[in-house]
């Protein structure tokens, strides 16, 4: 190998390696920048608050879905219950026009 070669090489390394410094400078912070936030800990950061959210959002749908079978429950109660009042009323109907029947058959036979 040559000088001019060998130069050359030993240029174009520590390029690489001014390249690759301030990438994982960038990536995972440096010493020089000590205050600076890295790149990956704001990914982590955004990951975490993402996954958050997602589980807030999955438990409220979960909620909102029980709250709309409860309140299907409380609803199929009171209709239920409505039927069984209208039919004691149709039924409470009928008795007291028997008992009106049979009073004024009473009253016929006196």
């Amino acid at each position: 190998m040559k000088p001019e070669q060998s130069q050359e090489c030993y240029e174009h390394h520590m390029l690489l390696k001014n390249t690759l410094t301030t990438i994982t400078d960038f990536l995972f912070g440096s010493p020089e920048h000590g205050g600076e936030v890295s790149f990956v800990s704001k990914v982590n950061l955004m990951f975490e608050e993402l996954a958050f959210i997602k589980k807030i959002l999955i438990g409220s749908v979960f909620t909102i879905l029980g709250a709309c079978i409860f309140i299907g429950q409380e609803l199929y109660k009171i209709d239920a219950d409505s039927e069984y009042l209208n039919a004691h009323l149709e039924q409470s109907k009928k008795i007291e026009m028997r008992l009106a029947y049979l009073e004024a058959k009473a009253g016929k036979d006196e």
